[in-house]
C-alpha cells in the first residue's frame, strides 16, 4: 500500500475561494495533479538527514492557499516628509552639527551621530546633477521611442562643497524624471522645478510630484 497520500482540495474549501482563484485551480488541474505518484513513494523511507533513524514514514500532498499581507511605518521623518507631498510641500530635515540638509528626512545625522529635530521646507527649485536616458519602459521587451529622462535633482540652497575646491559634498536631491525638453537638450546643472498633481489626485508619495520641467 502507497504512503503517499493526496489531500486534494475538498468542495468545502473550494467554495470559499474568490471565483476566478476556483476556476484557475479547476483548469491547472491543481485538485490532484501531483506529477508521478511512483516518485513520492520512493522519497518515502529514504534518509533525508544526517541523524540515524530519522525517515520519513508517510508523505501527506496538500495545496495550500497563502495569503500575504504587507504593512510598513514609514516612521515619523518619512511620515512627515510623505503628508508634506501630499500637501504640495518638500520638507527636509536640517542637522545642527555640519549644517546639511537631509532629504528624504531623517532624524539622526549619520556624520554627525546626533538627533536631528529641526524641519525647513524647500522651494523645489534645482538642478540637474546627474541623469539618464532610458529607452526601456515598464515592458524591458520593448524600446521606447522617445526616452524617458531619469534625473537626481539637487535642490537650491542645499550644496555644501569641499574648501577651496567645486567638489560637492553633500547635497539634498531626489531621483524623479524630467518632462517638456529634447533629450538632446538636457544637462547637467540646468534648472529645474516641480510639477505637482492636482491636489485631489495626491495621495502622500514621492508621485504626487508628476514630473520636473525646466524653468524659463
Amino acid at each position: 500500500m502507497s504512503r503517499v497520500h493526496r489531500a486534494g482540495l475538498t468542495a468545502s474549501y473550494l467554495a470559499t475561494l474568490p471565483a476566478d482563484v476556483r476556476k484557475m485551480f479547476t483548469s491547472l488541474g491543481i485538485m490532484g495533479d501531483w506529477g508521478r505518484i511512483s516518485s513520492w513513494d520512493e522519497a518515502v523511507g529514504k534518509t533525508h538527514t544526517e541523524i540515524a533513524g530519522m525517515r520519513a514514514e508517510e508523505i501527506i500532498l496538500t495545496n495550500w492557499r497563502i495569503s500575504c499581507r504587507y504593512s510598513r511605518d514609514p516612521g515619523d521623518a518619512v511620515s512627515k516628509f510623505l503628508e508634506g507631498l501630499r500637501k504640495g510641500r518638500i520638507l527636509a530635515t536640517r542637522c545642527g552639527g555640519c549644517g546639511r540638509t537631509l532629504l528624504p528626512p531623517r532624524s539622526f545625522c549619520e556624520w554627525c551621530f546626533i538627533d536631528v529635530t529641526t524641519w525647513t521646507e524647500l522651494s523645489g527649485l534645482g538642478e540637474v546633477a546627474t541623469y539618464s536616458l532610458s529607452y526601456i519602459g515598464t515592458d524591458p521587451r520593448e524600446r521606447l521611442t522617445d526616452p524617458n529622462i531619469v534625473a537626481v535633482i539637487w535642490f537650491e540652497n542645499t550644496k555644501i562643497a569641499a574648501p577651496a575646491s567645486r567638489h560637492t559634498l553633500h547635497a539634498a536631491g531626489l531621483l524623479h524624471m524630467i518632462e517638456g525638453v529634447k533629450p538632446e537638450d538636457v544637462r547637467i546643472g540646468m534648472r529645474v522645478k516641480p510639477v505637482w498633481k492636482p491636489e485631489g489626485e495626491r495621495i502622500g508619495s514621492i508621485l504626487d510630484i508628476s514630473h520636473f520641467t525646466v524653468v524659463k
